[in-house]
């Protein structure tokens, strides 16, 4: 199918890039806001709300009335916006935008989503989610969904079917242009220097204390994507290098990736690299709750101890823009001017961490790591809050692509805050967790 027509003119910025569209972009954002306002529509009926039901006065009202923090559920606001952000940016990257240019488009997207289809007042993390959160989950859609396909093969059908799974919009655009069918190579910039992935599961054990978590026992899931080499090169490519990792299970949530914007070597050798990170953050344990965009910068350098052995040690500092935090506080200690209606708070603050890692060549490998993260909160039950991650995992090889392996995880939350009657106080609270997994991995 090509929808277009044939244009030798339509600008390619290589031959197997996708034909550059900047109008039918916007008509897509448009689109798509048009769908998301028709599901809330569908979701309204059923809740007797009526947010998706606007109008002219509604969209002057918008404009003029200024910006809120929305009330909505932690994961609507920490996945669901990032993930909406994610079509309008990957349906600009399907028309041969750029990263900068995408970026731009996915701000457009959520701008207008907020303003012109929805009947409450426009809001502050609704725009940063939705922006910031889908530029990093759409850049790394867009790039793993090229992995899958393989253009230069007929009788594709089924590898375009999975890459339209993971970018939809992506599936989309190639159909309508008629590339869906057009054998071509990769892009070059859509082949990474180094790729490896895992996939797997097990069994976890955590609770709010060692006994607890000894006495409880869930399964889950890992999937993790190794793109390019953050730890090496130059680069000024947004994402040319990215870490994907996910698990999931029971009261287990977790959804990390760090996206190279930049990189630089340094030192003798060149064995050392400063790399600036775009990040986002969802983390659910019985710790706490943690979802953000924020960027980072990180220092590292890798180290050869013997012909079998290598070291990796880093430590990374940068900033969170917006992140929501569940509270601590309970309901008669938060002020009565503040909305009870939402048990998370919103802030920024700074973050950082450490690693250090053991490499071996028979693919054994063990690293100890820790997070922190403040947030210093503007809406909410004015507290602050500071989050600790600490974490010691080996994988010891099997096969040559099978792997066991165990964690150990140590979540730890305290929220510093004012009592209604304005009297200093802290509350804490933290989660052990232990895993034991197989994986499957490949290049």
């Amino acid at each position: 199918m090509n929808i277009f027509g044939p244009n030798p003119k339509r600008f390619r910025a290589c031959p197997e890039c996708p034909e550059r569209r900047l109008a039918f972009t916007f008509l897509e954002v448009a689109g798509l806001n048009f769908m998301y306002n028709a599901i809330n529509r569908m979701r309204d009926r059923a809740s007797g709300e009526e947010t998706s039901h606007v109008n002219p006065i509604t969209w002057k009202n918008n404009l003029l009335d200024g910006f809120e923090w929305d009330n909505n559920a932690w994961s609507t606001n920490q996945f669901g916006h990032p993930y909406q952000g994610s079509n309008y940016y990957t349906a600009a990257r399907s028309n041969g935008m750029t990263y900068w240019e995408a970026a731009g488009v996915a701000a457009f997207g959520s701008a207008t989503w907020e303003y012109f289809f929805e009947n409450n007042r426009a809001s502050y993390n609704d725009i940063i989610n939705t922006t910031l959160g889908g530029i990093a989950l759409g850049e790394v859609m867009h790039r793993a969904a090229w992995l899958v396909r393989d253009p230069m093969k007929t009788g594709k059908q089924r590898r375009e079917l999975w890459a339209t799974a993971i970018d939809p919009m992506g599936g989309l655009n190639r159909n309508l242009s008629g590339d869906w069918d057009r054998v071509a190579p990769r892009p070059a910039d859509m082949v990474p220097s180094v790729k490896s992935w895992r996939v797997g599961g097990g069994v976890f054990w955590q609770g709010t204390s060692l006994g607890e978590a000894s006495a409880t026992a869930s399964p889950y899931f890992i999937v993790d994507l190794f793109y390019g080499d953050a730890r090496r090169g130059e680069s000024t490519t947004p994402f040319e290098a990215f870490t994907l990792e996910m698990a999931g299970g029971p009261d287990l949530g977790d959804a990390l990736i760090r996206g190279r914007l930049y990189g630089h070597e340094f030192g003798k050798a060149k064995g050392g690299q400063v790399t600036i990170f775009q990040t986002y953050d969802f983390t659910v344990n019985p710790a706490y709750a943690f979802g953000g965009q924020g960027f980072e910068v990180e220092f590292g350098t890798t180290r050869r101890l013997s012909a079998n052995t290598t070291m990796w040690l880093a430590g990374s500092g940068g900033a969170t823009v917006l992140a929501a935090v569940k509270t601590l506080l309970l309901p008669e200690e938060i002020p009565s001017d503040v909305d009870k209606s939402r048990d998370y708070d919103y802030g920024p603050g700074p973050r950082g961490g450490g690693i250090l890692q053991f490499l071996w060549t028979n693919g054994a490998r063990t690293s100890l790591s820790y997070r922190v993260y403040q947030v210093s909160v503007v809406d909410g039950t004015r507290a602050t809050h500071v989050l600790q991650r600490a974490h010691w995992d080996v994988q010891v090889p099997i096969t040559r692509k099978v792997a066991m392996g165990f964690t150990a995880e140590y979540f730890y939350q305290t929220a510093f805050f004012w009592t209604a009657d304005r009297l200093p106080q802290s509350r804490s609270n933290h989660s052990p967790q232990f895993r034991l997994f197989a994986v499957w991995s490949g290049k």
